[in-house]
């Protein structure tokens, strides 16, 4: 999938959709970290309130203290190009390459190179009610990162980009993204989801991956397969093992209560899911073959990662931001 198609906004103007470009980095030798977020939500036709966007701009400086802003704009507001890019609300633009924007006393202004990021995986599932497609997973950002007094120099922080849509958020859902390799271009994206109940009966938990570590590369992302993976997750634990062909991409994060960030996604009928998210997660990973005596280990690593679970329910202790 080409980038400027992947990050191509899917709404035609109907009601019943909603729709979200990030940006998130983090800097591997302090606490600082930024996330950026430009979306909209046009709520269902029989619901009483008009279409929005919003930017948000949530991390932590490099103290670890925790900051956090929004703006919201009439959803006209918002524009996107008609070859995915720019993507523009307020004073805020995301380029193929770039990133700049202010909320209230906050600000970036943050370049990259795009050649350098593997094209991402997903969003060929049209029958879902919510897709992400992760199109610049493993990109090195350079800049400037401003909150309030503290303005932060941003040399070279991994960092990774993606696009989100559909008409209804995930009944539960948890993503695990790593590119703080040395190897630029090395990346692990997973994902694990179960959307909501189908005739009565909850959905399976499909879970979907794609990787590359120290050269060898794996991709799962169709639901037959997804369906066959096997997943386990909570606000401190997302144990995956995502079957392929021949191969196994399987890890286990572990993060802390402490770390994590809260903020609300809404639907477009009205309803909330609380979205959690962890800079400083930790992530054990392998990718494994399967041959006739068993399973080896051909790429493995352990190293720091972003964490985020989603659930309909608020996680007790947890503050949620926006």
């Amino acid at each position: 999938m080409r980038l400027a198609a992947a990050n191509a906004s899917r709404w035609q103007g109907e009601p019943g959709h909603y729709e979200a470009w990030h940006l998130r980095t983090a800097d591997p030798g302090s606490a600082a970290s930024a996330w950026i977020r430009l979306g909209f939500t046009a709520p269902l036709a029989d619901l009483a309130g008009e279409a929005l966007a919003e930017v948000w701009f949530v991390g932590r400086d490099a103290d670890a203290a925790l900051y956090a802003r929004r703006e919201t704009f009439p959803i006209d507001r918002l524009q996107t190009g008609a070859g995915g890019f720019p993507i523009t609300l307020g004073e805020c633009m995301l380029e193929a390459s770039s990133a700049r924007g202010a909320v209230d006393e906050a600000a970036w202004d943050l370049t990259w190179d795009s050649e350098a990021g593997v094209m991402g995986w997903g969003g060929d599932g049209r029958g879902r009610r919510s897709e992400l497609v992760a199109t610049q997973p493993a990109i090195r950002v350079t800049g400037t990162v401003t909150i309030g007094d503290s303005r932060l120099s941003v040399q070279g922080w991994p960092a990774h980009q993606l696009h989100a849509w559909g008409g209804r958020h995930a009944e539960a859902s948890a993503r695990v993204h790593c590119n703080e390799f040395a190897e630029v271009g090395d990346f692990v994206e997973v994902l694990s989801r179960r959307q909501g109940h189908r005739l009565g009966r909850p959905s399976p938990l499909v879970s979907m991956g794609a990787a590359r570590i120290d050269g060898t590369r794996f991709d799962v992302h169709d639901a037959a397969r997804g369906v066959a993976s096997r997943a386990d997750f909570g606000p401190e634990r997302y144990a995956f093992a995502v079957r392929g062909g021949r191969t196994t991409l399987q890890g286990e994060v572990r993060s802390t209560v402490a770390d994590l960030v809260g903020v609300v996604y809404r639907d477009p009928d009205g309803g909330r899911v609380y979205a959690y998210h962890a800079d400083r997660a930790r992530l054990d990973v392998s990718i494994r073959r399967r041959g006739a005596r068993g399973s080896s280990v051909v790429a493995e690593a352990s190293t720091r990662c972003a964490y985020e679970f989603q659930a309909r329910k608020p996680v007790p202790g947890v503050e949620v931001v926006l």
